[in-house]
C-alpha cells in the first residue's frame, strides 16, 4: 500500500516525517533534487532539504538524474531500490517528469512506492505523483522541458496538489489554478506549513 508525505515545502514540516518513518536514524533516503536544477533558487533550496533530512538522522544519497545519461536506467533502479525512503524535491514539475522519463527514474520510483516504500514529496515533488500535471502550468514553465509532450504524471495519488497556497511568492499562481481546475479535478491546496499524509489507504492533512 502507497505511503507518501506529500509538503510544499520540507523543512518547514519536516517533523512530520515520523508518520512514514518512526525511526530515521540511519535509514538511506535517495534524494533526488533533478526539478531544481532549472531554477535560480534550486541550490539554496536543495541544501535546507538535504540538511533537513539529515538532522532528522537519515543518510542521504544524492541522486542528481538530471546529469545521468539515458542508458543509465539500471544503475539508477539499483539505488532506488535499496533505498529506506525515496525524496522528490521542488522545482519545475515538467522539467522533472522529463528527467524521470529520460532516465527510467519514473518506472523504480512507481514499483518502489507501490512495493511499499515510503515516498517524501516537495513543491513538484509531490506535483508529481498525480494522474496528469496539466493544470501545474499555471505555476511552472512548460518551456524548461521542450522534450515533454505527455504530461501523464507518477500515477500515485488520485488527487492533485496545489503547493504553496496562500505563499507570497507563488500564493496567486495556486489560486489560479484552484479557480481554474476547482470544479473539475480533485485539488488539495497546501501551505508552506502543511503536509498531506497518504498511509493505509487514507489521506490526512498535517
Amino acid at each position: 500500500m502507497v505511503t507518501m508525505l506529500l509538503t510544499s515545502m520540507f523543512h518547514n514540516v519536516s517533523p512530520t516525517v515520523h508518520e512514514i518513518e518512526p525511526r530515521p536514524q540511519g535509514k538511506r533516503v535517495v534524494f533526488i533534487p533533478t526539478a531544481s536544477a532549472v531554477e535560480p533558487w534550486g541550490p539554496a533550496r536543495t541544501a535546507l532539504s538535504k540538511h533537513a533530512l539529515q538532522r532528522l538522522g537519515f543518510e542521504v544519497e544524492q541522486l542528481d538524474v538530471e546529469n545521468m545519461p539515458s542508458d543509465s536506467a539500471e544503475d539508477i533502479t539499483h539505488k532506488i531500490t535499496e533505498a529506506d525512503c525515496i525524496y522528490v524535491g521542488g522545482g519545475n514539475t515538467f522539467f522533472l517528469l522529463q528527467e524521470l522519463r529520460r532516465t527510467g527514474a519514473d518506472r523504480a520510483i512507481i514499483n518502489q512506492v507501490r512495493a511499499g516504500t515510503p515516498y517524501i514529496g516537495e513543491s513538484a515533488g509531490s506535483v508529481i505523483t498525480a494522474l496528469d500535471i496539466g493544470y501545474i502550468k499555471l505555476m511552472d514553465r512548460t518551456d524548461k522541458a521542450p522534450d515533454l509532450t505527455d504530461y501523464t504524471g507518477l500515477g500515485l495519488a488520485d488527487f492533485h496538489v496545489v503547493p504553496h497556497h496562500h505563499a507570497a511568492a507563488m500564493g496567486h499562481a495556486a489560486q489560479r489554478i484552484l479557480d481554474r481546475y476547482g470544479a473539475d479535478l480533485s485539488l488539495k491546496p497546501l501551505t508552506n506549513r502543511q503536509a498531506l499524509l497518504v498511509k493505509d489507504g487514507r489521506t490526512r492533512l498535517l
